[in-house]
């Protein structure tokens, strides 16, 4: 199987790149998202670590959010234990990573197994034909080996004797803040204060959007166990003004 995300929205270029894999490979071919606010990263980085592990052993996650394309930033493939990844160096593979460690990482610098040369269509011509040669078993021969791979600073979460730390991961559509702060950290509090920038407000902890009036905020568990700071039928981050990898504090 093969999991494909993309900055790309509605495009050819998605259609496109899943032409080329079909002239390598048979393997189902999983859209994630194609979503990705253009060249983000950290949007990208959190949502691939968040969905990762809802794919069966030996999918190769194909991710090509890629602003630096034509650069002297590598293409790189990775195997781990249980997956591999597809993707350009930029940090993008940072979390997932840091769960699933690297047994070998390789440069795609060999051109016997591109489809093409185009300086920015890297997706169609490096990223496509490697994702769907690993599902023929070969992954060695389409690079040179590589002691490591880019990543992206982040706020690991952590707790304190005054409270906890964090930083805003990301936004949904609904412009929802979703935060690298386990749910389980806050789950036995009716109530927290919540600092985001120079704004602090109190805000209530439940369950479900509708558990306040509409155009409250509030704290809930999403679906992949973190918090998430929303607001009632409205846009959480319009009210705090924030950006992906701001510094957020929960005061006990």
């Amino acid at each position: 199987m093969i999991v494909f995300m993309t900055d790309w929205g509605n495009s050819h270029y998605v259609g496109i790149c899943k032409g080329v894999m079909r002239h390598i490979t048979d393997a189902e071919i999983v859209d994630l998202t194609h979503n990705i606010t253009p060249y983000n990263v950290r949007e990208a980085m959190y949502i691939l670590d968040r969905s990762v592990d809802y794919f069966p052993e030996k999918s190769v996650f194909l991710i090509v959010v890629d602003y630096g394309v034509g650069t002297a930033r590598k293409a790189i493939a990775v195997e781990t234990e249980k997956y591999y990844f597809v993707a350009p160096d930029n940090g993008i593979l940072t979390l997932v990573l840091e769960r699933h460690l690297p047994r070998k990482i390789v440069d795609l610098v060999n051109k016997k197994y591109h489809f093409g040369s185009s300086r920015t269509f890297h997706g169609r011509d490096i990223f496509s034909p490697a994702a769907a040669y690993i599902t023929k078993g070969i992954f060695d021969e389409l690079g040179t080996r590589l002691p490591n791979y880019a990543t992206v600073p982040y706020r690991k979460a952590h707790m304190s004797a005054t409270g906890i730390f964090g930083e805003v991961a990301y936004f949904d559509r609904f412009g929802n803040i979703e935060t690298n702060v386990p749910f389980s950290w806050v789950a036995q509090k009716d109530q927290v204060k919540l600092r985001i920038g120079n704004k602090t407000v109190a805000v209530p902890v439940v369950e479900t959007y509708a558990d306040v009036n509409e155009g409250e905020l509030l704290i809930h568990e999403d679906s992949t166990g973190y918090i998430e700071i929303a607001v009632n039928k409205g846009v959480a981050r319009e009210r705090f003004k924030c950006f992906e990898g701001c510094e957020l504090e929960i005061l006990f």
